[in-house]
């Protein structure tokens, strides 16, 4: 059994994704794949097309193994905050080998110098006097790495996966995973992460959502179960665009005041007082996006500080670590990968894993730092649900099926009597597992210390 992970996405999940899970399969030796993946809302700051559940259920039908939801604070994140939470959560499963992840560059060594690079120029007092002169976080970087290391590595920073890369290795680094997890970097084929480009069958996620939303065939780029998903949300007026969402977030937005946008993650430098404005002088949302951007904020930045506002994400609450892991869907090869988690010993990164929201309520009730992310994540999934142009009721996280696919076939790897204290990934068998231990151990020093004082009265 060798376990692969790899943070994406899906929106849609398309041919290139099946590109790199066969890839990773075909290079590394994996025979499991494990995908930490955004939720209803994606890194450019916007709500995926269709919801996490039918997402992920599609991903465990074309090679995914196991789908645990990213939370959605880390999910409208900066890249390097995405990253790191993607690769905290599969360093908590304690059994993930190797990490898999595209690449325009497609070499690990070239990339690793370029993360070694940026680690070492982005201190801040690199950084300030750029950054005050107006220049985007990006650019700056980029010019620090340029002019002490040469265009050669410098330019590596020019494609956005290349980028998501450098991050993914950082995280690695700097949360002493690089030993446990080995790094494997699939060369990006056909087309940029953003971009319009195709080539034969694969295209961007960005090329497939045009052609989606323009109405035109998109089935060529991307597996049947995504094309008969798509098309049946699509008839059903279920897919989810961020235009949609253009009242709300003028509500929003006019009934906050700038010291509570001050504190909404990535708003800073009087950015508030801008939103603040714009939201006053604007009567579409095209009008309030125009109205916010400058040079130095990216529109996916803006998007992610909008969205971010809408769910009362604070910056403080990406100060915490991943409480949990939600799984969203599995096969029984998934199974293999929670069974074999539960029996490794616990370390720092340990979390518990399931697929029922309500067990983490109920196991953290006592824990305020969880139930806030788990607010976070029920708030983001009921207004999800108001970004199509049919509404469907609340409450997604709680009654919606996981998706369970049968394997034909399936001999398992792992012996029969493997111990393990998360079969299945439960909260409450994990919980009840420790406190059983727990009690076992307090029992025993208790005759220990009897025993003691018996053998003191007999002296």
């Amino acid at each position: 059994m060798k376990t692969y992970g790899i943070i994406c996405e899906y929106n849609p999940f398309h041919n290139g994704h099946i590109y790199q899970i066969e890839e990773t399969k075909k290079q590394t030796g994996a025979t499991h794949i494990v995908a930490i993946m955004s939720g209803n809302y994606v890194q450019r700051g916007e709500p995926a097309l269709m919801d996490k559940f039918k997402r992920a259920e599609i991903a465990v039908k074309n090679g995914v193994d196991l789908v645990i939801e990213m939370p959605v604070q880390y999910c409208l994140a900066n890249a390097e905050l995405f990253a790191r939470c993607g690769v905290m959560l599969l360093g908590s499963l304690r059994c993930v080998e190797g990490i898999s992840f595209g690449s325009e560059s497609g070499s690990i060594d070239q990339l690793k110098e370029c993360a070694d690079a940026v680690m070492a120029v982005t201190t801040p007092e690199n950084l300030k006097p750029l950054l005050e002169q107006g220049m985007p976080f990006p650019d700056a970087v980029h010019q620090l790495v340029t002019y002490k290391y040469g265009p050669l590595v410098g330019d590596v920073l020019n494609s956005p996966n290349n980028i998501l890369a450098v991050e993914y290795l950082k995280s690695l680094k700097i949360l002493g995973l690089m030993d446990k997890i080995q790094p494997f970097t699939v060369k990006r084929e056909g087309a940029a992460h953003d971009g319009e480009e195709h080539s034969g069958n694969i295209a961007s996620g960005e090329y497939i959502r045009r052609l989606i939303d323009d109405g035109e065939d998109f089935s060529a780029f991307v597996p049947k179960d995504t094309a008969d998903a798509i098309n049946e949300y699509d008839d059903k007026e279920l897919l989810c665009w961020f235009e949609n969402f253009e009242r709300i977030l003028m509500y929003r937005l006019r009934t906050i005041s700038p010291q509570e946008l001050a504190t909404v993650p990535d708003v800073g430098q009087g950015l508030e007082n801008r939103i603040f404005q714009a939201a006053r002088m604007s009567g579409t949302l095209e009008q309030l996006l125009n109205a916010i951007k400058v040079k130095r904020y990216p529109m996916a930045r803006i998007k992610r500080i909008l969205l971010n506002t809408l769910f009362g994400i604070k910056s403080e609450d990406l100060k915490a670590p991943p409480m949990y892991g939600r799984i969203l869907a599995l096969n029984d090869r998934g199974t293999e990968i929670l069974k074999m988690a539960g029996s490794l010993p616990e370390d720092k990164f340990s979390i518990p894993f399931s697929s029922s929201l309500k067990d983490f309520v109920d196991s953290n009730k006592e824990n305020p730092r969880a139930m806030r992310s788990i607010g976070m994540t029920t708030v983001s999934s009921d207004i999800y649900t108001l970004g199509a142009r049919n509404i469907r009721p609340s409450g997604m996280d709680f009654t919606a099926k996981i998706a369970y696919e049968k394997l034909e076939g399936f001999v398992s790897e792992l012996p029969a009597d493997l111990k393990t204290t998360a079969h299945a990934g439960t909260v409450e068998q994990v919980n009840k597992e420790r406190a059983a231990e727990a009690a076992a151990k307090k029992a025993a020093e208790e005759a220990k210390k009897d025993d003691s004082a018996e053998k003191s009265k007999e002296n």
